[in-house]
C-alpha cells in the first residue's frame, strides 16, 4: 500500500523530478541546515565525557573511601598518656623480678604433673593480677598526678611480685604439694 502510493506519487511529478536543480539550490540547502538547531548530545547514564575525567573521579572516590575506613577502624591515632618515669621504673623493677622467678617456676613445674597443675592455676591467678595492672595503668595514663591510683598501681605490682615468690617458694623451694589459692 505504502510502496505504492509512492510510486504513484513519483509517476505524477515526473517532470518535476526529471529536472535537474537550480544552481542557488545547493547553497538555499546548505544555509537552511546551518540555520537548524543543533542537536545536543546527551550521555545518558555515563556523567563523565573522557575516560581520564572518570579514572581521576574513581582515584579520588578511592582514596576518600579508604580514608574514612581509616578514620573509622583507628579512631585515635594520637599516643596516649604515659605512665611517669618513677612508676616506669617502679613496673621494670618488679616486671624483671617477676619474669625471672616465672622462668624458673615453671623449671620447676615441668618435672611433675601435679606441680605442673599448680603451676596452672597460678597462672590463672597471675593473669587476673596482670589484668588489674593493665585497668589501672590505663587509668593512670587518663588522670595523671593522682596518688591514690599511683599508690594502687605500685600495689597491685607488689601483688604481684610477692604472689610470684609464694609460687616459687611452694614450687621449687620446699617442694610441697599445697595447692595455690591464697
Amino acid at each position: 500500500m505504502g510502496l505504492n502510493n509512492l510510486e504513484n506519487k513519483i509517476m505524477e511529478n515526473k517532470t518535476f523530478f526529471d529536472e535537474e536543480a537550480s544552481v542557488n539550490h545547493l547553497e538555499k540547502m546548505a544555509a537552511k541546515l546551518s540555520r537548524m538547531e543543533k542537536p545536543k548530545t546527551n550521555n545518558k547514564g555515563f556523567l563523565f565525557a573522557s575516560k581520564t575525567t572518570f579514572a581521576l573521579a574513581a582515584s579520588v572516590t578511592i582514596l576518600l573511601l579508604v580514608a574514612i575506613f581509616a578514620l573509622l577502624e583507628f579512631p585515635s591515632m594520637e599516643t596516649q598518656p604515659q605512665l611517669s618515669e618513677e612508676l616506669l621504673h617502679v613496673k621494670m623493677y618488679y616486671s624483671t623480678q617477676t619474669d625471672e622467678k616465672i622462668i624458673e617456676i615453671r623449671d620447676c613445674a615441668m618435672k611433675t604433673n601435679n606441680k605442673e597443675m599448680l603451676f596452672e592455676s597460678a597462672e590463672d591467678r597471675l593473669s587476673k593480677l596482670d589484668n588489674n595492672t593493665e585497668k589501672l595503668e590505663q587509668k593512670l595514663g587518663q588522670a595523671q598526678g593522682n596518688k591514690q591510683l599511683e599508690n594502687a598501681y605500685i600495689l597491685s605490682l607488689k601483688a604481684k611480685s610477692e604472689v610470684v615468690n609464694q609460687i616459687y617458694t611452694q614450687l621449687c623451694v620446699n617442694n610441697t604439694n599445697i595447692s595455690i589459692t591464697q
